[in-house]
């Protein structure tokens, strides 16, 4: 189940919003997140007496099926969230949001997934939490499960924006700096794949490189030769697109995606985290995960996870909780992944992990400047790359990976 959690505390605690409505809590619900959530299940916990607001748990809207369990999932995993933050939620909203299915207009939306929020509040009281509102949002219109009151929840449902009127939210957000950045879907699809005509001249590249780099690996001290060429390949790439460049060509793309599936290449990379070179690191990185396709998708992992590190690293979490969510939906054993999917949604902070890289970097410098010119230690000639004689997939599990 892909999740997405927020500690307890945001910017929107300053200034106070107060909700006072199911329209407040509406309004709200983007600004938690920083984007629409689409087909998803999101819980707010509340917190004290006055209902401030606690943790935030969004997961994907799950199938039928398994609703019981999912229930139990986010009730678990929201309490979870909260007491390693602060303390258990003393109260919890729930929104339901999906797009209507052609031919289908929001109320038959709010009645499919009924059971579904039946399911979630049953799974909180179980857990000691009583519900406090539990909202379905679809087609740009809510609609209240807990309420049957049709003077301020009616059957046709009520407009989420409403001419005239601009939520205290949206202002309070402006002052904070805080902005919806569009929806889940269009932000997903800013990391999808590129389409076919690219794809194919991507994988076309690899079949020709995949051979060079086997050979390259295959030599005494390969693996360290490989490594210390992806690492002037990212210190280019990071420089060509500080330059203005937008994209690399297909045979350099796919040399720098395989040799980021070494570990050590992949932290050497991760070392671009201070501006104006993070911005530019963050393109390198969003460019090269949409060059994973076909049998190289799951190569997307090393890139993506960058991309959240360097999102983190910025305060982006909108950004790093996507990337992650894909870069675990591709390979779901990805160390870096899971630990920075830990760290950003436990309320972690990057400042440690940052000063290590930053020494590690000055001390690789040092050794850098205090070594005689020529050739440097591991260091043989290069294979050219783009003239194998081509292979149809890759070697199993990729050419290597750690």
């Amino acid at each position: 189940m892909n999740e997405h959690a927020q500690p307890p505390t945001t910017p929107l605690d300053h200034p106070v919003v107060t909700m006072r409505t199911p329209a407040d809590m509406v309004d709200v619900l983007p600004f938690l997140l920083g984007f629409f959530p689409s087909d998803s299940v999101v819980a707010l916990g509340l917190q004290g007496p006055r209902r401030r607001q606690g943790g935030t748990v969004r997961i994907d809207l799950p199938p039928p099926p398994s609703w019981p369990g999912a229930a139990a999932e986010v009730a678990r995993y929201l309490v979870a969230l909260s007491e390693h933050r602060d303390r258990r939620p003393d109260a919890v909203i729930l929104y339901l949001c999906r797009d209507p299915e052609p031919g289908q207009d929001g109320r038959a939306v709010r009645d499919a997934l009924a059971p579904l929020a039946t399911e979630l509040a049953e799974a909180f009281r179980a857990v000691g939490i009583p519900l406090h509102e539990s909202l379905c949002v679809s087609a740009g219109r809510w609609w209240s499960y807990a309420c049957g009151n049709p003077v301020c929840c009616p059957e046709e449902g009520t407009p989420v924006e409403r001419p005239g009127r601009t939520p205290a939210v949206a202002a309070a957000a402006a002052y904070a700096g805080i902005s919806v950045r569009g929806s889940l879907k269009e932000l997903e699809q800013e990391l999808a794949p590129v389409g076919a005509s690219g794809a194919e001249d991507q994988l076309r590249a690899f079949e020709r490189v995949v051979p060079a780099l086997v050979a390259e690996l295959s030599e005494d001290g390969g693996r360290e030769a490989v490594r210390a060429r992806t690492a002037e390949l990212v210190d280019a790439a990071v420089l060509r697109f500080g330059g203005g460049a937008v994209d690399l060509p297909p045979e350099e793309a796919a040399r720098l995606i395989l040799g980021l599936q070494d570990r050590l290449a992949r932290d050497r990379a991760a070392e671009w985290l201070d501006p104006p070179e993070v911005e530019h690191a963050q393109r390198l990185w969003r460019f090269l995960a949409r060059r994973c396709t076909g049998p190289f998708d799951d190569h997307a992992a090393a890139p993506l996870s960058l991309l959240a590190w360097t999102a983190w690293v910025t305060g982006d979490q909108v950004t790093a909780r996507i990337a992650l969510r894909r870069a675990l939906e591709t390979d779901e054993d990805y160390t870096f992944a899971r630990l920075l999917y830990e760290a950003v949604n436990t309320g972690a902070q990057p400042q440690s992990l940052c000063a290590t890289l930053r020494a590690e970097r000055r001390a690789r410098q040092r050794r850098g400047a205090g070594r005689r010119p020529g050739r440097a230690p591991g260091e043989r000639r290069r294979v050219r790359t783009g003239r194998g004689t081509g292979c149809a997939a890759p070697p199993s599990g990729g050419v290597y990976r750690q």
